[in-house]
């Protein structure tokens, strides 16, 4: 089993805190139930239809801050080289945001369900949908809790924009994350055009950066003898995605596994939500992978488990970036 407290020093050593898009996370049931508090009375004003439906995160882009959130860690972190405040400013990276949130009308109140299973209860004022207070959601993919102190959207037609504010939360300390430029559109899931297109062909992993952590794929192994060892290596190679029936696509990656995705929108997600891949020496676990593609860039998201032989690890990709080839 992965033992949290190693992982999460892994990841804040490697910048990881809050690496997955603000819209994807799964909740934890007792901090679900804390998140619940916010009450299914909150009031729901006349103009709420505007903002439900299916919201995809644009395509990040790191030129303009568009859907690129900032992750700063107020303090230095001991044993995490390169962390220590600088000129007294603390560590900070940037994390590209993709993924989708669901909106719907809920006994008095507006729902907001992401793909990764988090829920959000907000509520509408005068030209903006807001969230109702601070909630607080746990994060399997990474493995910590973060809560979201703000949070607001505005709508013009399929269009919304957005700013999110929170805490991430780690053994050492909260880290702020603030995403100042959030842009999503709104995805008619009975579209029929193919939107296949974006993503059918070949793609090949950028170069890694491990001061980015772009294409850095950080594992956390548990070894035969019950010790752990922690891993971080560049993510290479290329996966070829064929496009199938119904918005669905085949990702074909270098060892031969085969994954499905369905598209909706710019976005793919992993369908089924986890889906495995036996070879000859490993069987890979895929718990999460989420794509949004411009038809030439792919931002990715992905976790999962592999096991060979007796040792398992647990492993975050968690700012994964390909180039059409």
């Amino acid at each position: 089993m992965l033992r949290r407290p190693l992982l999460l020093s892994l990841l804040l050593c490697a910048g990881l805190v809050g690496s997955v898009a603000v819209d994807g996370w799964r909740s934890d049931p007792a901090e679900a139930a804390t998140a619940a508090g916010v009450g299914v009375g909150v009031g729901v004003a006349q103009g709420a239809g505007r903002y439900l439906g299916r919201w995809n995160y644009d395509q990040p882009d790191r030129a303009t801050m568009r859907n690129v959130a900032v992750i700063t860690c107020p303090a230095a972190k001991p044993g995490c080289p390169g962390s220590a405040p600088v000129n007294g400013t603390a560590f900070s990276i940037e994390v590209p945001q993709i993924g989708d949130i669901v909106l719907r009308r809920e006994a008095g109140g507006v729902v907001g369900r992401t793909d990764q299973g988090c829920t959000w209860r907000f509520v509408v004022r005068p030209g903006s949908l807001e969230l109702a207070e601070p909630q607080t959601c746990f994060n399997q993919v990474i493995g910590s809790s973060y809560t979201i102190t703000r949070w607001s959207i505005t709508v013009s037609g399929r269009h919304a924009t957005e700013t999110v504010a929170a805490l991430s939360h780690q053994p050492t300390g909260d880290c702020d994350f603030l995403l100042q430029h959030g842009s999503r559109t709104r995805t008619d899931d009975r579209d029929g055009r193919d939107i296949t297109r974006r993503f059918a062909g070949t793609w090949a992993y950028d170069a890694a950066d491990p001061r980015s952590r772009v294409n850095m794929l950080f594992s956390q192994c548990t070894l035969p003898d019950g010790g752990t060892e922690q891993r971080q290596a560049p993510r290479t190679g290329q996966v070829t995605f064929v496009r199938g029936r119904h918005h669905t696509i085949t990702a074909v990656t270098d060892d031969g596994c085969r994954w499905t995705l369905a598209v909706r929108g710019n976005t793919a997600l992993l369908e089924p939500a986890v889906q495995t891949c036996r070879l000859a020496e490993a069987t890979v676990t895929l718990k999460h992978w989420s794509i949004a593609s411009d038809g030439r860039q792919q931002a990715s998201v992905m976790s999962g488990v592999e096991t060979r032989g007796a040792t398992t690890c647990n492993f975050l990709l968690s700012v994964g970036s390909l180039t059409r080839r």
